[in-house]
């Protein structure tokens, strides 16, 4: 299994979106849901781009991408925490399979916000956006992460919480859960559910019926006609 970071297992994205809305305001532009939505996810030199696009002043992302940054990283001085149901999601399910983390966030970053909430040594591998050439939305991440594990993407299940993280790894070929807090997130994943806390998805990743689930056309959780389990019906292979 390969887990997002940012806003699926450690709340930093609430940091990300304040220091958006800031640097917009600075501009006099008001992050609407809309806009605030469509920048979860992307690596920095990205939303410097789009954030150049919302204030109209293109030519200068790399500033807007530079501040930021450093309001993020001033915000999470103050310190991070997991998010609902992330601990007992990581806890229950490293005693059965290998998992990862795949971020567009830089990898010490990443290691740190993990350090920070405790579960760090629950993960294998942690690959972040300075160990591939691409990051999200390319299925760089999550083709690397099943290599490293040594696992077919098939066979694997993606956890992501960013429209740009569910096109990457269903780009690399995994079966993708949507963890979509907020209604406006509008995600389109294999199987959706609104935290990590769901009993629904624990039980079906930790319950006896999740090793016999069936092979359908080839896809080990597919249903005959579907793409996936239906919301609130998770069925998930153990890897």
């Amino acid at each position: 299994m390969v887990l997002d970071c940012d806003g699926t297992l450690v709340d930093t994205q609430t940091h990300w979106d304040r220091a958006c809305a800031a640097v917009c305001a600075r501009h006099g532009v008001a992050l609407d849901d809309v806009d605030r939505l469509a920048l979860i996810g992307l690596h920095l030199t990205e939303l410097g781009r789009a954030l150049g696009r919302l204030v109209g002043r293109p030519a200068e992302h790399a500033a807007l991408a530079r501040q930021v940054g450093q309001l993020v990283a001033d915000s999470l001085a103050e310190g991070v925490s997991a998010m609902p149901g992330a601990a007992e999601f990581v806890a229950r399910l490293s005693t059965s399979r290998p998992l990862a983390v795949v971020s567009n966030s830089p990898r010490g970053a990443v290691l740190q916000h993990l350090e920070h909430v405790g579960l760090a040594d629950a993960f294998e591998l942690v690959l972040g956006s300075d160990d591939v050439e691409r990051p999200k939305p390319a299925p760089d991440l999550y083709r690397a992460a099943c290599e490293r594990l040594r696992v077919t993407p098939g066979r694997a299940v993606a956890v992501e919480d960013s429209a740009i993280g569910v096109r990457s790894a269903r780009a690399a070929g995994l079966y993708v859960v949507a963890v979509a807090p907020s209604p406006g997130a509008a995600l389109t994943g294999d199987a959706l559910c609104t935290t990590l806390a769901d009993p629904d998805l624990l039980r079906s990743l930790t319950g006896r019926h999740a090793a016999r689930t069936p092979v359908v056309d080839g896809h080990p959780w597919a249903r005959p006609g579907t793409s996936g389990p239906e919301p609130g019906r998770i069925r998930m292979p153990v890897s």
